[in-house]
């Protein structure tokens, strides 16, 4: 099994079940999702889309946030993730859409009162999802999401003396398989300031930028890339082969260190 790639391998059942159940068996979604749910305050709301959805892990917050009659249309792109959301966190109260982020528009006609994206905004075009999220918004309606501090421009301010378990993990691949690191390539940044002139053009009045940290531990970090399409290292080795490194660095690395992120959460108004 080679890699999917990441912005475009999520219609993959398998990839899906075992993103699920990452999502399911660990907090790292569903905290992301409650912080978000806050900051949109969904306390006497009727509509909100989860946008990217995936599987449904934020759906199910949201809906815990709402009111008895508040409802979520949870819309992704990738008919596997749907499916799998289907069978697992399936409830009267959400409506499953399969379409791209970018036509939000062409298949929401309610005013809705927030639009929330957890942890994939960067992965579309943005200029395209804020023009799409303004105009299913109600006025003072709020689209809030957030951005990996990687792709936000943030930089790590921990100084690690000991080998992360992403150094491990590609130290083993070029010890047992040869493998050569490519060139890393220069990802987008979507700084604050990036973000907040390409939702000011979108027509959004109010937009404020936080910054927050996560504290996750390694087995979690482990768990995570165990999924296909997060399995490291890239490039033309096998799923079996990434986990049977991935198996070697985790038993070599402390696990008594903590692993730290960095996120930028954007909320604007309309």
């Amino acid at each position: 099994m080679q890699r999917p790639d990441a912005l475009t391998g999520w219609d993959d059942e398998l990839n899906a079940e075992l993103y699920d159940r990452f999502t399911r068996e660990h907090t790292f979604y569903t905290d992301a999702s409650r912080d978000l749910a806050a900051r949109a305050d969904l306390t006497d709301k009727q509509l909100v889309i989860d946008l990217c959805g995936g599987t449904g892990a934020t759906a199910a917050v949201l809906l815990d946030n709402l009111p008895p009659h508040g409802r979520v249309i949870s819309l992704d792109n990738a008919a596997a993730m749907q499916a799998v959301g289907r069978r697992h966190r399936d409830h009267p109260r959400i409506a499953w859409i399969t379409a791209q982020a970018e036509d939000l528009a062409d298949h929401v006609s309610t005013p809705a009162d927030a639009v929330i994206c957890n942890s994939a905004i960067w992965k579309t075009n943005t200029t395209a999802v804020f023009a799409a999220a303004h105009r299913v918004l109600r006025p003072g309606g709020r689209f809030v999401f957030n951005i990996g501090g990687r792709f936000a421009g943030l930089t790590d301010r921990e100084l690690h003396t000991m080998a992360s378990l992403n150094d491990l993990i590609v130290a083993i691949a070029v010890a047992d398989y040869g493998y050569i690191p490519p060139q890393q390539k220069r990802r987008p940044s979507f700084t604050a300031a990036v973000l907040r002139t390409q939702l000011t053009a979108a027509g959004f009045a109010t937009i404020t930028t936080d910054v927050v940290t996560r504290i996750g531990t390694l087995e979690e970090k482990r768990a995570w890339l165990s999924i296909p399409l997060f399995a490291r290292p890239p490039g033309q080795l096998t799923h079996t082969q990434r986990m049977n490194i991935l198996h070697k660095a985790y038993e070599q690395v402390d696990k008594t260190r903590q692993v730290t992120t960095r996120w930028l959460v954007v909320t604007a108004q309309a």
